[in-house]
């Protein structure tokens, strides 16, 4: 094991010294040997400590003081938001949230740090076992709850009277301290949508909401107001908003911030940033079916398939196997197009969509003709696409893409109409139905790194 922290002749970056303190590569046995290392196998969970999460970064800090600084908000494309720094050793959780991290240090106390995008938590963890398996028990790995455990991504959230979001939030183990209003510390900044009837959505219990009821809605006044954050999250306000609180200058705000980096998270009605959207290619990410607010959500449940054409699609078949959340003739993929998807039983589902455009992907369909569709087979119920769409050019003959959004006629809350009149303090703790396991696994998707979801997902970056 090299001491000199320098560069070697072939330009590898060697180990930094050995200080005894600060420097957990120095606690890395090497007489293990290559077919003996001291490993550490786990499972990596979300903030409830509930469910298994698929593609986050597990790794060792070699001093995890100098982690990279994690800035919220987002104007430039970021791509990946933060680098991990300098590690020991570094993996991905698979489908089931499972990793196996090879020659990790032995001693008591070991940083193990587990990020995806701007989800960034470390815990301590003993590692006794040298050359040998060591385990964490279910539940130590999980991404932060609240800004004192870790960090966050900066959200903006949109109350809706057709969409319990917020609570969805909650129940994914997000603390309600971090509900607030705009610009009050919180990391997730709510602002006030529409009802059923046109007037006020949910409020702010801790505080006043952003009025998002009107034209004049300080979150997309701008492309600078929607920088403040990572996410913003779009509620279903029971009705189209085209002409009580969107505008097309807000259409093009939001698609420029999309463009260099922002990531938007959009709920049934909310396609009109899309379809209605002055950019011929946003517009054209999908193949729009219903306007006019004649797209009401079916009120029945309907078995939807879960695509299995690209990677990312099949590890959240395999996922939702992994937590119970497939309908009961649904199975897992096993590989891509198996010509068996996957299924699941769905409530309050829209029929906004009735095909995507390549590069927009397909993560959730109805295999049946769908009545509000005309007749149309396999109306897409989850889309995403990311932005610039078409990419830009970049030193390697991919393209490079900035930001993402998602759009889904899945209603989070899980219900018709949204059940808390203010958020957080009307939110009912509950454990998470199949319906909102999905759409949490397609959050933590949105939340990580930006890249072509046709692609299997990159793996950690290099130590730096």
């Amino acid at each position: 094991m090299s001491s000199s922290g320098g560069a070697n002749e072939d330009g590898a970056v060697a180990a930094p010294p050995c200080d005894g303190s600060t420097n957990w590569q120095c606690e890395v046995d090497t007489n293990c040997g290559s077919t003996s290392p001291t490993t550490l196998t786990g499972k990596v969970f979300d903030p409830a400590g509930s469910n298994p999460l698929y593609n986050v970064i597990v790794f060792i800090p070699n001093d995890p003081s100098t982690l990279p600084v994690i800035t919220q908000g987002s104007h430039t494309c970021n791509t990946c938001d933060v680098p991990i720094g300098n590690y020991v050793a570094a993996t991905t959780t698979k489908y089931d949230g499972t990793f196996t991290l090879s020659g990790v240090p032995t001693a008591s106390g070991v940083p193990v740090t587990v990020q995806i995008g701007k989800w960034r938590r470390t815990v301590p963890v003993n590692i006794t076992n040298n050359c040998g398996t060591n385990s964490v028990s279910d539940g130590t790995l999980r991404l932060p709850s609240e800004r004192s455990e870790g960090d966050m991504p900066q959200m903006a959230l949109l109350t809706g009277g057709c969409d319990d979001m917020g609570c969805f939030l909650m129940n994914m183990g997000i603390n309600a301290s971090e509900f607030g209003a705009p610009g009050a510390g919180g990391r997730i900044d709510v602002f006030q949508g529409i009802d059923a009837a046109g007037g006020a959505g949910p409020s702010l219990s801790n505080g006043t909401a952003g009025d998002c009821t009107t034209t004049s809605c300080p979150l997309w006044a701008s492309k600078a107001s929607f920088e403040a954050y990572d996410i913003a999250l779009f509620s279903c306000g029971c009705a189209e908003g085209t002409d009580v609180n969107e505008n097309p200058a807000a259409y093009t705000n939001l698609r420029d911030w999309l463009d260099e980096g922002g990531k938007v998270y959009a709920s049934h009605y909310h396609y009109t940033w899309f379809e209605n959207n002055p950019s011929a290619d946003f517009k054209g990410v999908a193949n729009w079916g219903n306007t006019g607010n004649s797209d009401i959500a079916n009120t029945t449940a309907s078995t939807c398939d879960v695509d299995d054409t690209f990677p990312k699609s099949v590890a959240f078949g395999q996922w939702l196997g992994v937590v119970g959340a497939l309908s009961s003739t649904g199975a897992p993929p096993s590989a891509l197009n198996t010509g068996t998807p996957a299924s699941i039983d769905l409530n309050f589902v829209a029929d906004s969509v009735k095909t995507v455009n390549a590069p927009t992907n397909r993560w959730i369909y109805d295999p049946t003709a769908g009545t509000g569709e005309g007749g149309t087979d396999n109306d897409v119920k989850y889309l995403s696409f990311e932005t610039p769409i078409g990419g830009v050019p970049s030193a390697s003959d991919a393209q490079q893409y900035c930001g993402k959004a998602v759009f889904t006629d899945l209603h989070g809350g899980g219900t018709l109409l949204a059940q808390a009149a203010s958020v957080p303090a009307d939110c009912k703790a509950a454990a998470l139905t199949a319906q909102q396991k999905a759409l949490e696994f397609l959050f933590f998707d949105l939340s990580g790194c930006v890249a072509y979801d046709m692609d299997p997902p990159p793996p950690p970056p290099p130590s730096q």
